[in-house]
């Protein structure tokens, strides 16, 4: 495969992460009206550590860390 091809499934990778991304933050909205309906905190340790222990470097429990924290902030 040419460098070109290799670019082309990049970009369609890329359109992927950003699209279920999108996805993953709209849920994370709908959740936190949830919390806030039932009175819970945006916080969830417990869970925090179950979505970083699937990760498998420390770029991506980088990268989780940040949707994680973004996510609280949608949540506030």
């Amino acid at each position: 495969m040419d460098k070109k091809q290799l670019r082309k499934q990049i970009d369609a990778v890329d359109r992927r992460i950003v699209r279920d991304i999108n996805e993953r933050l709209e849920i994370v909205r709908l959740i936190g009206v949830e919390k806030k309906r039932l009175g819970l905190p945006v916080s969830n340790l417990t869970r925090e550590a179950v979505v970083l222990s699937k990760t498998k470097t420390k770029f991506m429990k980088s990268i989780f860390k940040l949707i994680i924290q973004e996510s609280k902030r949608i949540q506030i």
